[in-house]
């Protein structure tokens, strides 16, 4: 989900997302995307990959040109990375590159948020709740 408030008012964007973990039994990424890609998915889907693959570097400038020459049927594709404890890569691969770097105070500012998510019952009602302000810890990247 993604909350547009360039408008002045709040759209909320939901995006439907695949994830899939590359792990070590597969030494290549790309593997993982193509196979992936492979698949029919709505022009609206998002690909996030968990690379679970520690010890493996990542060259995210090959995967970004190899991206360039693969029809994916994805809007996105991102590339979620632990890179030490409290630092995590995350970079968009594909329509274009796109790279942001969370840090341990981008996760405690996170924990500060309210819980807007609430376990509520089964119903028809279609009335909102008032949850306050979200913070979402993604800061821009880099175009």
């Amino acid at each position: 989900m993604r909350i547009d408030a360039t408008s002045g008012g709040n759209i909320f964007e939901i995006f439907p997302v695949e994830v899939v973990d590359w792990e070590k039994h597969v030494n290549n990424i790309m593997t993982v995307i193509r196979k992936k890609c492979a698949r029919r998915y709505p022009k609206d889907y998002l690909l996030v990959v968990n690379a679970r693959h520690t010890g493996k570097p990542l060259d995210f400038d090959r995967v970004i040109n190899d991206m360039k020459t693969l029809r994916s049927p994805f809007a996105e594709v991102w590339i979620v990375m632990y890179v030490a404890t409290g630092n995590i890569k995350v970079v968009r691969v594909a329509p274009t590159a796109l790279s942001v770097d969370l840090t341990q105070a981008d996760f405690v500012n996170a924990r500060k948020q309210k819980a807007y998510l609430k376990r509520g019952t089964r119903g028809t009602s279609t009335e909102l709740e008032d949850v306050g302000l979200v913070y979402v810890p993604i800061p821009r990247g880099k175009k």
